[in-house]
C-alpha cells in the first residue's frame, strides 16, 4: 500500500491475497479468504474480559525482569480509583528520551553499548591463533596479504545461508567484517556497494561494523557504479571512495507513495466495507478511499521526516560538513560525478581497475601480478575459532525469526515456522548449557495464533534465563508481539515496529454480480449465518454492528496484552497503539523498546543480564542454521535445469490460503523509498495492491 522502505522479503510476506483482511490481534476473530469471486469467513473463539483478565493472570508466574500489574488487563474505567496515578505514569512516560547510548534516559537499566574495542591480538594467544591458520581447513587458508573483496547489492537476508545457498546474509557481512579486523592475513577490504534492496536496520547495522572495522587500522576503499540515498550511507562510512566517470548517482532525497484502489472498486461495482480499529490502520484506506487520510498521512510524514533526518544527520558527521549544507546540495539535484569530487562527496574518479591498481601500489604488489583477495563467499567459511574471537565456555542461544509467521510448514511455506521455532524455544530451556538467549526478529508478523503460541513460549524461557529481543528492519504486529515477550527489546534506530491495531472488513460485490448476470441464493439457519458468508449483498444494521463489535473485541485483547507485556497502563497503551507504526527510536522514547542498537549489544546486554563479565569472552550458539535444500544445491553447482526461482517459490507460497486470523503490519508496503518507480504506474499500482495482502 504505502512505499516506506526498501526490504525485500516485506514484498513476500504481504502478497497474500485477500486473505489479507490484515486483522492484528493476539487472539483469533476472523479471517478473510479470497477464493475466485467469494470471500469466505472463518470465525474463531473470542475471550471475554472476565476470562481475559484470568488467562493473563497465569501468565504472572512466568514474569522476567519486569514488574507487571494486573491492572494492565482492565478497562480504563475499572482504574478510575488510580487516574491519577496513571496519568502521572503516563506523562512521566511521555517525558522519557533516549540518550546517546541508545538507552532510555531516567529507565532503572543501565544497558552497556556493546561498543565494538578493538584490542591487537599478542602473546601467545598470537601464537596459537597463528597456529590454527597453519593447520586450518584447506577452505580456511587465506593468503597473506590479501585484501578482502565484498559485493554488495541486492538483497540482504537476516537468516544465515548455507555454502549452496546464493545471495547475502546479514550476519555472515557483519562476521566478515569482525573477522577481517583482527586476522592478520587481511590487509584491507575493497567494497562493491550497488543498488541495495533491505531496509533501514540492516543497512545501520553494516555501516556501524564498517566503521567499528577502521578502529583495527587497516584499509576499507569503497567503490560504488550506481548509488542512490541507501548506497551512499554506507559507502560515506567507507575511508576512500571511488566511482567511475559514468556512475549513476541519484542523491535527490526521499519519498513516501500511497497508492488506492477505492475509485478503480466503485467503477467494477465493488464495496468494501471495511471496520477499521485504530485511527492509523490503513489497509482498509487503500480498500475504500481515493487519497490518503489524515492520520494515515500524520504516520508516513514522521516515518518519512525520521529517515530523512538520520541521513542528514549521519552524513554530515561523517563528511564534517554541517546538516544544511547537506540539505542544501540534495536540493541542487547534483548528478555529475565531478561535482560529487569537488564537493567531497567521494574521494576521487576512477575506474574499477584503475582503483585495483592504486591497491598494488599500497601493498607492494608488481603491476604485472594480481591483486590476492579473498571474496565473500569464501571468507564466510573462515571460522572465528580460527581466529581466536570464539570459543568462551560460557554460551548463548541464537534465534533468528525471519520473514513471515505461519503456525506449520507447508510444501511452500517459508519464514518463521511457529511449530519449529517453539521447539526450538523449549530446547534452550531445558538445556542448562545457555547462560542467555538472543532472538533475532525481522517479520512483519502474520498467522495470529503462531504468534500468540511464540509468545506464551518466549515468556515462559524468559522466566528462567535472560532473553534479548533484537529487532532488525522490522518486528510489527505478529513480529513486535514475539518481541514484547522478551525480558529486554532492542531496536535500530530506524526499525518499524508497533502496529498494534485491527482492520477487517468483506466485499460487497452485489453490483459486480448484476453487472456481470452472476446469481447467488443462500439458505441459511441463524440470525448471523448470513454475516460474512452472503458477499451479493451489504451488512444489515445489526451484522454490521455485530461485526464492529467484534473487531472492537480484537483491538482490546490485543492492546491490553501489549499493556500486559510492557508493564504499561492500558492509558498508556492506547496512546502509542491505534495501528500505528513507529521507529525504533520513538518507539523507545514511548516504552515499547528498551535500547538502541544492532546484534552487538544485544550480546552484550545479555551477558550483563547473565552476570557474564563484558570482556569475557562467550560462545554465540546459532540455532537457526539452514540445512541445503535440493534447488539450492542446484544453484549453488551454476545449475538452472530446474528453473527453481525464489521469487517463485514466494509467490506460489503466498497465493495459497493461510487458515486463521493474520497479525500483519498492513498499510505499509516498504518498497524502495529513495526514487520512485519507473514502472508501468497500472502495473505498480497492481503491484503494490498485491504486494500489501
Amino acid at each position: 500500500m504505502s512505499k516506506l522502505l526498501c526490504s525485500s522479503h516485506l514484498n513476500a510476506f504481504h502478497r497474500r491475497s485477500f486473505s489479507a483482511i490484515l486483522l492484528k490481534s493476539p487472539f483469533p476473530i476472523q479471517c478473510i479468504h479470497f477464493s475466485s469471486h467469494l470471500i469466505d469467513f472463518e470465525r474463531q473463539i473470542a475471550f471475554p474480559l472476565s476470562k481475559r483478565r484470568v488467562l493473563l493472570q497465569s501468565f504472572s508466574g512466568s514474569i522476567h525482569h519486569r514488574d507487571l500489574s494486573v491492572r494492565a488487563f482492565e478497562s480504563s474505567s475499572e482504574t478510575k480509583e488510580e487516574s491519577q496515578k496513571d496519568a502521572e505514569a503516563s506523562d512521566e512516560s511521555k517525558a522519557k528520551s533516549v540518550d546517546d547510548n541508545g538507552s532510555l534516559i531516567g529507565s532503572k537499566d543501565d544497558y552497556p553499548s556493546g561498543e565494538f574495542e578493538f584490542r591487537e591480538i599478542s602473546g601467545w594467544k598470537s601464537f596459537v591463533v597463528k597456529l590454527r591458520m597453519l593447520f586450518a581447513f584447506p577452505w580456511e587458508r587465506v593468503r597473506k596479504g590479501s585484501v578482502l573483496s565484498m559485493k554488495l547489492r541486492g538483497q540482504i537476508s537476516e537468516q544465515l545461508k548455507s555454502r549452496f545457498s546464493s545471495g547475502l546474509s546479514l550476519p555472515q557481512i557483519c562476521e566478515n567484517l569482525i573477522k577481517a579486523a583482527y586476522d592478520p592475513r587481511i590487509s584491507g577490504i575493497y567494497l562493491h556497494i550497488e543498488a541495495l534492496n533491505c531496509g533501514w536496520g540492516k543497512i545501520e547495522e553494516i555501516r556501524r561494523h564498517i566503521l567499528e572495522f577502521r578502529k583495527s587500522g587497516k584499509f576499507i576503499v569503497g567503490y560504488v557504479p550506481a548509488c542512490g540515498e541507501k548506497e551512499y550511507y554506507l559507502a560515506c562510512a567507507c575511508e576512500e571512495l571511488y566511482a567511475p566517470p559514468s556512475a549513476y548517482f541519484a542523491l535527490y532525497g526521499l519519498t513516501v507513495q500511497s497508492s488506492f484502489l477505492g475509485g478503480v472498486f466503485e467503477k467494477v461495482g465493488i464495496e468494501p466495507q471495511v471496520q477499521r480499529i485504530g485511527k492509523y490502520k490503513s489497509a482498509g484506506d487503500q480498500l475504500s478511499r481515493k487519497s490518503m487520510s489524515k492520520e494515515n498521512c500524520e504516520m508516513l510524514t514522521a516515518l518519512l521526516d525520521n529517515i530523512y533526518g538520520n541521513w542528514l544527520d549521519k552524513v554530515s558527521s561523517t563528511k564534517g560538513k554541517s546538516r544544511q549544507e547537506i540539505e542544501n546540495f540534495i536540493n541542487e539535484g547534483v548528478y555529475q560525478v565531478e561535482r560529487l569530487k569537488q564537493e567531497g562527496w567521494i574521494t576521487d574518479i576512477h575506474y574499477d581497475d584503475e582503483v585495483i591498481t592504486m591497491l598494488k601500489e599500497k601493498l607492494g604488489v608488481k603491476a604485472e601480478k594480481n591483486l590476492p583477495t579473498v571474496d565473500y563467499k569464501k571468507y564466510s567459511r573462515v571460522r572465528k575459532w580460527t581466529l581466536g574471537l570464539s570459543g568462551g565456555k560460557e554460551q548463548i542461544a541464537v534465534i533468528r525469526a525471519s520473514g513471515s509467521i505461519s503456525r506449520v510448514r507447508s510444501p511452500l511455506s517459508s519464514g518463521i515456522i511457529g511449530e519449529q521455532f517453539i521447539d526450538k524455544i523449549r530446547s534452550v530451556k531445558e538445556s542448562k548449557r545457555y547462560k542467555a538467549v538472543i532472538i533475532r526478529i525481522d517479520s512483519p508478523g502474520g498467522d495470529a495464533l503462531a504468534s500468540d503460541l511464540m509468545w506464551r513460549e518466549i515468556r515462559l524461557l524468559a522466566a528462567s534465563k535472560p532473553v534479548i529481543a533484537s529487532m532488525v528492519d522490522v518486528a510489527a504486529s505478529g513480529g513486535y508481539y514475539m518481541a514484547m515477550a522478551a525480558g529486554t527489546i532492542v531496536a535500530e534506530n530506524l526499525t518499524l515496529t508497533g502496529s498494534i491495531g485491527v482492520v477487517t472488513g468483506k466485499f460487497n460485490l452485489g453490483k459486480l454480480y448484476e453487472m456481470i448476470g452472476f446469481n447467488k441464493d443462500i439458505i441459511s439457519r441463524g440470525k448471523y449465518a448470513e454475516l460474512t458468508a452472503a458477499e451479493q449483498r451489504p451488512f444489515r444494521p445489526d451484522e454490521a454492528e455485530l461485526f464492529a463489535k467484534s473487531a472492537q473485541n480484537a483491538y482490546i485483547q490485543f492492546r491490553d496484552k501489549a499493556a500486559f507485556s510492557r508493564s504499561m497502563t492500558v492509558d498508556q497503551m492506547e496512546e502509542v497503539a491505534q495501528g500505528r507504526v513507529w521507529t525504533g527510536k520513538d518507539a523507545a522514547s514511548r516504552g515499547l523498546v528498551d535500547a538502541i542498537g544492532g546484534f552487538s549489544r544485544a550480546v552484550a546486554i545479555a551477558k550483563h543480564k547473565a552476570n557474564i563479565p563484558l570482556d569475557k569472552q562467550v560462545s554465540l550458539v546459532e540455532l537457526s542454521r539452514p540445512s541445503p535444500t535440493l534447488p539450492e544445491i542446484l544453484s549453488g553447482i551454476g545449475s538452472s535445469v530446474l528453473g527453481v526461482d525464489r521469487t517463485v517459490k514466494e509467490l506460489l507460497q503466498d497465493l495459497t490460503f493461510s487458515d486463521g486470523v493474520q497479525a500483519r503490519m498492513d498499510g505499509i508496503m516498504f518498497e524502495r523509498l529513495e526514487k520512485a518507480s519507473f514502472a508501468n504506474p497500472i502495473c505498480a499500482l497492481i503491484k503494490d495492491y498485491l504486494g500489501s495482502l
